[in-house]
């Protein structure tokens, strides 16, 4: 089960990016992620907006990594004698797993879902 449906992320999230079809895929991998940080702490009959929030965000976050539109890698650019400088793999996944930190502690960050250890 996912942390939300279709019509929450067209209705209240207001999300654009899914369609219908290649929805359930995706936001089943943003659950999975918010699982592994939240120690699977979300009961399925109780699942906040904030959670669910998060699984839209991440679910876009997700799509656009696997189809190359969270960036194309380039990290420099020189127009005189044309250069360009590419990030390595390490790079893409590096600013990858940021940008899922960022989506997961920008919604659940003062939920008391997450991990407050030291």
């Amino acid at each position: 089960m996912t942390y939300t449906d279709y019509a929450y992320y067209t209705d209240t999230y207001r999300g654009t990016v899914l369609d219908a079809a290649s929805f359930d895929a995706y936001t089943n991998k943003a659950t999975q992620v918010i699982k592994l940080h939240t120690f699977n702490r979300i009961q399925d009959s109780n699942i906040p907006d904030e959670a669910r929030m998060c699984c839209c965000e991440l679910a876009e976050l997700i799509y656009n990594h696997e189809n190359m539109k969270t960036g194309s890698g380039v990290t420099s650019e020189k127009v005189g004698n044309y250069s360009v400088t590419y990030a390595s793999q390490k790079e893409l996944e590096e600013t990858y797993n940021h940008f899922l930190n960022s989506v997961i502690n920008k919604w659940l960050a003062l939920t008391g879902l997450l991990y407050r250890g030291v």
